[in-house]
């Protein structure tokens, strides 16, 4: 049994931009103001690995032999920061990716992977012109006051992601066969709770992006919020992929839904 209690702070965690701002600031002038949690910090974590043969009873091959082992792995969110992807070049800066404006509370739902985040909690870098607050932002620079767009104030990765929840068990049963042939029937069963895990929101596509229901629904504007108002519908950040899926690697036990697997393995 282990548990883990750490933080992790950096203002680069790795030698190239794979995720955003995980090697480069947003403003190059001001190189410090990324100093924040590192891309790896999980403040806890704790596992619990455990096995157990069952005592024989008596001389029966189909009573002796059973026996079981077990992991139970329970972790913080990882950190992430929320970045337009290519929307437009709200700074200035050229590079497409800014950060967003915190313009409210930062609002959790956590149980809740369609609405993960209240995007109404941020806004773009600038100053909406008075015909974006009459007809609705367009989800552009053109919606900004020539003057205003600036890095926008949410801090390198200052939010969280959905915790890690999983237990796996194995039941087995031994049967020695002959002297020398030995046989082990076994069941595993992967997230046997089937409980849902999900990836960090920068994965699959390496960046978590407000502005992606705005795409989706011309409607919604998700991510570019007004200074004071709160908009209502599908105004929250959604989170579909798995651990597993969000790495591009799905396997058995890598916090994906209920899988079990059954064999039988022969030692002489």
């Amino acid at each position: 049994m282990n548990y883990s209690w750490s933080k992790s702070l950096d203002t680069a965690s790795d030698g190239e931009d794979f995720s955003n701002n995980a090697s480069q600031p947003t403003d190059s002038t001001r190189p410090n103001l990324e100093y924040g949690p590192s891309n790896f910090n999980v403040p806890h974590r704790f596992s619990w690995i455990f096995s157990y043969d069952l005592p024989r009873m008596g001389s029966s091959r189909l009573q002796n032999g059973w026996g079981f082992n077990s992991s139970v792995i329970l972790q913080s969110g990882q950190p992430f920061q929320l970045n337009y992807n290519f929307e437009d070049d709200f700074s200035g800066s050229g590079e497409g990716n800014d950060r967003p404006d915190v313009v409210g509370p930062i609002v959790y739902h956590k149980h809740n992977p369609g609405n993960f985040i209240d995007l109404t909690s941020f806004a773009i870098p600038c100053t909406i012109t008075a015909f974006a607050q009459a007809n609705g932002p367009s989800g552009t620079a053109d919606d900004c006051v020539p003057g205003t767009r600036h890095f926008g104030n949410l801090r390198r990765n200052s939010l969280s992601g959905p915790t890690y929840k999983q237990w796996d068990f194995a039941l087995y049963k031994n049967t020695a066969i002959t002297e020398r042939l030995n046989m082990q029937l076994r069941a595993e069963f992967f997230n046997i709770l089937n409980h849902p895990n999900f990836a960090n929101p920068i994965l699959p596509s390496f960046v978590a992006d407000p502005a992606s229901n705005l795409n989706a629904n011309s409607t919604c504007s998700c991510g570019f919020n007004i200074a004071g108002n709160r908009e209502v519908g599908n105004a929250g950040y959604q989170i579909a992929a798995t651990g597993d899926v969000g790495i591009g690697n799905p396997f058995l036990g890598g916090g994906g839904p209920r899988g079990i697997q059954l064999a039988a393995k022969f030692t002489f």
